[in-house]
């Protein structure tokens, strides 16, 4: 499951105190599940809830909050462009003092994956999300870099 890992890299990439401190970031995946095709090309999709756990984060939750919609706007815009979605990505904050939270996030997401055989071997080829067939308004603006957007 790739996108685990490209969620941790992007909170990394995205938040100075992340880059410094990254093991303070951890990221798991929780309450997965297929979906096999039945008919056309060998494909299946894993569905499943990536947690992302910052430990005694110093910032405003905004700080990591940015940088985790910059990666659903690439991964999985449909969450971002969907009311009806766009609320299942939850978090918890933990106050543990005056300086520092514990942050956790839940963000749904899937992966769609093609299977093939060549030469007698198998293999699962993980799928690019599509990029959504319509504009995405204000948050292009903010996330896509030939629009001004300044987050990826």
């Amino acid at each position: 499951m790739k996108k685990a890992e490209l969620l941790r890299d992007a909170l990394i990439a995205g938040n100075t105190w992340c880059k410094a401190n990254p093991d303070a970031i951890t990221v798991w995946v929780e309450k997965g599940g297929i979906e096999i095709q039945a008919t056309g090309e060998p494909s299946f999709m894993y569905r499943y809830s990536i947690q992302a756990f910052a430990m005694d984060f110093p910032g405003a939750i905004d700080d990591l909050m940015l940088p985790l919609l910059a990666w659903v706007w690439e991964q999985q815009p449909d969450l971002l462009l969907n009311p009806e979605s766009n609320s299942k990505i939850e978090f918890d904050a933990d106050i543990i003092s005056d300086e520092a939270a514990d942050i956790l996030f839940r963000v749904p997401v899937w992966e769609r994956v093609m299977v093939k055989t060549e030469g007698g071997t198998t293999t699962a080829e993980h799928l690019a999300e599509s990029r959504p067939r319509f504009s995405g308004g204000e948050w292009e603006t903010v996330f896509e870099p030939d629009s001004g957007g300044s987050l990826v």
